[in-house]
Formats: C-alpha cells, structure tokens, sequence
C-alpha cells in the first residue's frame, strides 16, 4: 500500500491461519459469498495444523507437504490472504488493525483465531540450558535442525503437541 492510497478496507477481518480461523471463513462464506474478507497471518507459510508439527522433527513429514489449504482456496473463496504481517495493534474505535509493518487495515468485523503460545514454566536451571518450543513450522525447522547437535532430551508436556513429540524425537532421522 502506498502513502497515497487509500486504508484497505474488509467486511470481515481475520488475524490467524489456525483450524478455527479456517472454520471461521467457511462459515461466513456459507452466509455471505460477496462481501469482502481479509485473513491475516503473521506465518510465511499456507495454514497448517500444529499437530502436524511433531512430524515435520522427525522427518517423517516436511513443511511444503502439510497445509491445510493452498493458495486457490484463498482465491476461490475471495479471501485477501495477507502472510507474514503480525497486527500490532488494534483500534477499536477507529477499527483498524496496524500491521508490524505500519500498514493499517479497517474492518467492520474482526476475529481474533491466533491460536496459543506455550507457556514456559518456571523450571530451576531451564534458561541455562537450550531449549525450543513447538508451536510454528519455524520451531519444528529449528528443532529438527537441532537434532544432530542433541546426545539427549526431555519434553515438557503431555497434550497433542507433547506425547507426539516425544514419540517422533525417538523416531527421528
């Protein structure tokens, strides 16, 4: 966008590429194919399931093959998928969202679908020593990358990230 145009403007604004911001776009598009919708990711890559992420370590998957939709879905449902701009800011007075960029965006309606980030807990010891979280495409990248250099690991936490970690840690190429 340049100085002198105008503030991009969206019906409907999405800020994340998770399931639920997926779900959240079939189902406007369900009621209302016309109107204008912008998703926003601050990601590189085409929406994938951080479930998936365990097997992008291990090798037993890779980045290019995991995305839950392409880049004709986006078009086919009219959707302006911005990638790799975090928002900043919101505005609700204004509504305007500030991308991490200085670009600004204004929406009648916004949802925020940007997913969790790992908590990491307060355990003696633990910022001495290396160590990744998983919650990215960019964190399994790092991990698996890191792989060679490890003799050993633990793995805090036991949800849909966890226990498939370990498991594809051991499994790992």
């Amino acid at each position: 966008m340049t100085e002198a145009s105008a503030m991009e403007h969206s019906k409907y604004l999405i800020a994340g590429s998770s399931h639920a911001a997926l779900e959240a776009l079939k189902a406007i598009r369900m009621l209302d194919q016309e109107s204008s919708l912008t998703l926003v990711t601050r990601d590189q890559r085409l929406p994938y399931s951080p479930t998936v992420l365990p097997y992008v370590v291990s090798g037993q998957s890779v980045p290019e093959k995991v995305q839950l939709r392409d880049d004709d879905f986006f078009d086919k449902e009219s959707v302006h998928f911005i990638r790799g701009k975090a928002i900043a800011a919101v505005d609700t007075d204004r509504n305007t969202v500030t991308l991490d960029g200085g670009d600004e965006l204004e929406y009648e309606k916004l949802l925020l679908a940007t997913g969790a980030y790992p908590t990491i807990p307060p355990v003696e010891g633990l910022d001495d020593v290396p160590y990744h979280v998983l919650r990215t495409m960019e964190d399994a990248v790092g991990l698996r990358d890191a792989l060679g250099r490890a003799k050993s690991a633990v793995v805090l936490g036991g949800g849909l990230i966890g226990m498939p970690a370990a498991e594809n840690l051991i499994k790992a190429e």
